[in-house]
């Protein structure tokens, strides 16, 4: 499967920061490539003066300013790329430096993990669509909810397994079904670091509330593979209580819903009744309260040098 060269994930940033529909993203990125287009090979690579040629040639150009306004983007915006101010750090992550406690390797290696049990199994080898993960990522947290624990629950609410492990995310109920923005928020930043890939595919949509109009394909990433290569053979040796419920959770979600059909996926899940009788952003499932003394993601910009995100 191509995939685009990584300073183009510039251009892209820049568009989701537009906040613009799908259809009209996609042609903004479209018409930014093609203004994009340089003959010196020395900015193939993405540097500073590559964000420079952006600002300069690209994203203040009048066509794109055109294209822009006759969609009703806020004055402002068009200001900011017009007057070349555009916020990189509110945008575009590059060069991460990643610096990590024993838990956070654990939780991202997890995630890491799930995509790549499902795409090792899958026809195409890969994860489908940002839905699919969305899914499977609250049927493994929802089993160990079910779960009982030997000791009781700390939290006033019933937690099960989920209180000590699973991933760390909050569900509540929407159009899609059950959703979580905080899961939605670390696949960006993977996607930054280079640890995962999306390809977007045009006129396949799903039931998911960011593929309306298109599908996303997610993938390890060369930084992904090699955190893989790296922690997955020394959490398999880790005989943990922790890390064997929520591997086997995995592991049986993948077994019973990874050759699901997405619209048999949706109606399996809608049909649960908690998710069923929810009301519109009703709570679904409490994440795993966890609080991080660290601040893993950073990030060099050609502007600021490294900083925290």
């Amino acid at each position: 499967m191509s995939r685009r060269e990584t300073h183009h994930k510039a251009v892209e940033r820049v568009a989701e920061w537009l906040e613009l529909p799908r259809d009209q993203e996609e042609e903004f990125i479209n018409l930014a490539y093609d203004l994009a287009s340089v003959s010196d090979t020395d900015l193939s690579h993405f540097d500073g003066r590559y964000l420079k040629h952006l600002e300069d040639n690209v994203f203040s150009d009048p066509q794109l300013r055109g294209f822009l306004a006759q969609l009703e983007i806020d004055p402002s915006v068009i200001k900011q790329l017009e007057s070349r101010e555009i916020p990189y750090d509110e945008v575009y992550q590059q060069w991460n430096v990643i610096e990590y406690s024993i838990n956070e390797i654990l939780d991202l290696t997890m995630l890491l993990k799930l995509m790549n049990q499902y795409s090792n199994q899958s026809e195409n080898g890969l994860v489908d669509s940002r839905y699919r993960l969305q899914k499977l990522v609250y049927l493994v947290n929802r089993r160990l909810v079910k779960q009982e624990r030997a000791e009781q629950d700390t939290a006033p609410y019933d937690h099960g397994k989920l209180e000590k492990t699973g991933f760390r995310y909050t569900y509540r109920k929407r159009k899609s079904g059950p959703y979580s923005k905080n899961l939605r928020d670390d696949t960006y930043r993977l996607y930054a670091s280079d640890l995962i890939d999306e390809e977007l595919v045009q006129g396949e949509s799903t039931p998911e509330i960011t593929e309306q109009h298109a599908r996303f394909e997610i993938s390890l990433g060369a930084s992904g593979r090699v955190m893989m290569n790296r922690f997955s053979e020394m959490l398999e040796n880790l005989e943990t209580d922790v890390l064997s419920g929520w591997e086997n959770a995995i592991n049986a979600v993948i077994k019973e819903f990874g050759s699901m059909p997405i619209e048999e996926l949706y109606n399996y899940i809608n049909g649960i009744d908690d998710v069923h009788d929810a009301g519109d952003r009703k709570l679904l499932i409490r994440g795993r309260q966890v609080r991080y003394d660290t601040k893993p993601w950073r990030m060099e910009t050609a502007q600021e040098g490294l900083i925290d995100v």
